[in-house]
């Protein structure tokens, strides 16, 4: 049939409750029935690009790498002015270990993309299993995953002399300085609105105050991703659907949104909150240096004070460890994490002959096969706590694993 024929109206709705049905289970994880759906649509539209897009995904979450792959590199083929397409493409390669390939896929899509934090991160990503840490250390600051830089600095420091004084020709991140700093400037004046007050930050801004100064222009806005950092340490959170924040951290909102919190927390506590709809926030977090983290199907923990969002791709729950009980946030599935730090963060490898005891309001995040115990020694409370300080829970990680801890604790 030639293509600019039209199918007949059977064949196209027979194409429609096959791709509709895909969609369906693709959004309830059922990837293998999605992909039997999809396949039937393919062969009644084999260009088709939602068609190939979606395929490519279902792949590429059953692990399907090279069938994920080849769908990539069609539409890529098909589409070669798309970001998105160079960038799933990017983190394929980068599954398959093909970092030269990755590190292509990614600048492209960063080239046309022009600030995105997710590209940059895994183009950190690639750095560092490269080896090329200046580059490393670069690209996660552009996408604001501080932590990660740090950890990638923390490497050059425990190099050899030779080692982390060489240099190599291509390393730019020196280099890159005003880039950085003019990527972080904001221009777009936006109105803002109040709620409740329990969800608002201590010193948010007014009703009708103007935030001109913290906004991107709309059309940059539609070139990055969910999380934006804005001046004055405020992170701005663009999304349609759902996100989690912090209660209390609420700068400012604008929109059609709606607020609940997911689970009380114990003692009053700062609990999460659901926000739904369509809209941007605004997030502050006092004084605290806001970063970001990525997930990739692993579960973290999470000391509560120090998550103010993840997105709706994350599953984030409230869990509790002893008799009188400690919390934490345990997070799983694949996306980024916003968090708030205090301090510089410092990371502690657990091993099983050498399991670490730390306050647990200290505890940043920690993953791997760990253990975690309140510790109930009342002399080692009282050999860690200075005399008249209030005592502070103490956590014990077991097994093998890495967590960051904070190097000083603001309240």
């Amino acid at each position: 049939m030639p293509e600019d024929t039209k199918p007949p109206a059977l064949d196209r709705g027979i194409f429609m409750a096959h791709f509709n049905r895909a969609k369906t289970l693709f959004e309830e994880k059922r990837y293998a029935e999605s992909e039997e759906q999809l396949e039937e649509a393919y062969l009644l539209r084999p260009r088709d690009s939602g068609v190939l897009n979606l395929l490519g995904l279902v792949y590429f979450r059953q692990n399907k790498l090279e069938k994920s792959e080849e769908v990539y590199r069609k539409l890529v083929s098909q589409n070669p002015e798309t970001p998105t397409l160079h960038h799933n493409l990017g983190l394929i390669y980068l599954k398959l270990n093909r970092l030269e390939e990755s590190e292509q896929s990614l600048l492209k899509a960063l080239e046309l993309a022009e600030t995105n934090a997710k590209i940059s991160f895994y183009l950190g990503s690639v750095y560092e299993k490269q080896r090329r840490f200046q580059d490393a250390i670069f690209h996660y600051r552009r996408a604001g995953a501080h932590l990660m830089a740090r950890r990638v600095e923390d490497k050059l420091a425990a190099a050899p002399p030779l080692k982390r004084h060489a240099r190599r020709p291509d390393d730019t991140a020196e280099l890159k300085v005003q880039e950085v700093a003019k990527a972080l400037e904001r221009e777009k004046e936006k109105r803002i609105e109040t709620v409740s007050p329990s969800l608002m930050a201590e010193g948010a801004a007014p009703k009708s105050a103007e935030t001109a100064r913290f906004h991107k222009s709309e059309s940059e806005a539609q070139t990055t991703e969910i999380f934006r950092f804005l001046q004055n340490n405020l992170l701005e959170v663009c999304f349609t659907g759902k996100v989690y924040i912090k209660q209390g951290t609420i700068y400012s909102y604008s929109g059609n949104l709606t607020f609940w919190v997911k689970e009380a927390r114990q003692g009053g506590l700062l609990a999460l909150v659901i926000v739904t709809g369509q809209g941007r926030l605004i997030l502050t977090d006092k004084d605290r240096e806001i970063t970001l983290m990525h997930v990739d199907e692993e579960m973290i923990y999470i000391e509560p004070s120090h998550l103010l969002a993840c997105e709706e791709t994350l599953t984030p729950r409230i869990v509790r460890f002893g008799d009188d009980p400690i919390e934490f946030v345990a997070v799983e599935g694949r996306g980024l994490i916003a968090l708030s730090v205090s301090s510089k963060p410092l990371s502690l490898s657990v091993t099983p002959d050498l399991p670490v005891s730390v306050p647990a309001s200290s505890i940043i995040t920690w993953s791997g096969a760990l253990t975690a115990r309140p510790v109930s020694d009342r002399q080692i409370y009282e050999l860690m706590h200075r005399p008249g300080a209030p005592p502070t829970p103490l956590l014990r990680l077991e097994g093998t694993g890495r967590l960051l801890v904070e190097q000083s604790v603001k309240p």
